[in-house]
């Protein structure tokens, strides 16, 4: 199953914009060098707090980007917990001794098309083209589904606590990455602040610049979200 379509593409395509935009806007910032006085020191200070402040707003385009990335990690988490859920439910009911071998069988088909699914969403989900699951450069490792069995309670069980660790740990990326940008934002308001006390022309409208990008690239990392979210419903929709 293939996740993903053209307007995947154009939601990718104008994200990527909006970052190349912010980092013009940065790099605007960081090239000012006009200076109240001719001194040297002014001017070395002007630098220093201008690759100090380009320094900082790449951090924060960074964060932005690691959120929008575990974001779409969860969910598909979320799809996948719901699969798990069934699961259980296919195994409690597969434990009824009224049933038939026919019915037996029927549970044991679904409970097999369900693991399918959720493989298919682990497997399946990414970000800008690269996987999310299972590679070096997200660390998020999922949880086996091969050793789930319909007649094995505790399979899904461990599963079902496996996933719940991953969901934390996804979760603690987000924080940690929200935390940053509090942290980095605070430390470019004081930078920008000083900058002004030893440049001639205000920042003010290249400060402005960059906010209306930065605003635009969270939308469009809003709409990225959006576009995984409504990927992972397919994927649920498999799961009813």
């Amino acid at each position: 199953m293939k996740i993903g379509n053209s307007f995947d593409t154009q939601s990718t395509n104008y994200l990527n914009q909006n970052k190349t935009n912010t980092q013009q806007a940065l790099a605007k910032i960081a090239a000012t060098r006009e200076l109240s006085g001719k001194d040297g020191a002014d001017y070395l200070l002007s630098s220093s707090l201008s690759s100090q402040i380009a320094t900082i707003s790449q951090s924060i385009q960074n964060e932005n980007n690691s959120i929008a990335i575990y974001q779409s990690a969860d969910s598909t988490l979320r799809s996948v917990y719901e699969g798990a859920n069934k699961l259980n439910e296919l195994s409690a009911a597969s434990n009824n001794a009224a049933l038939n071998a026919s019915q037996q069988e029927m549970l044991t088909q679904e409970f097999n098309a369900t693991k399918d699914a959720m493989q298919s969403a682990f497997d399946t989900a990414s970000y800008n083209g690269t996987p999310l699951f299972n590679s070096a450069q997200f660390d998020l490792q999922t949880p086996s589904l091969q050793s789930v069995s319909i007649d094995d309670q505790e399979s899904i069980d461990t599963f079902m606590k496996n996933l719940d660790n991953l969901s934390s740990q996804v979760g603690a990326n987000i924080t940690r990455s929200e935390v940053g940008i509090t942290n980095a934002l605070s430390s470019l308001s004081n930078l920008t602040s000083s900058y002004a006390n030893v440049s001639e022309e205000p920042m003010d409208n290249k400060i402005n610049d960059l906010k209306i990008n930065e605003l635009k690239l969270e939308s469009s990392m809003i709409v990225q979200a959006h576009q995984n979210d409504i990927a992972q419903q397919r994927v649920s929709a498999l799961l009813v």
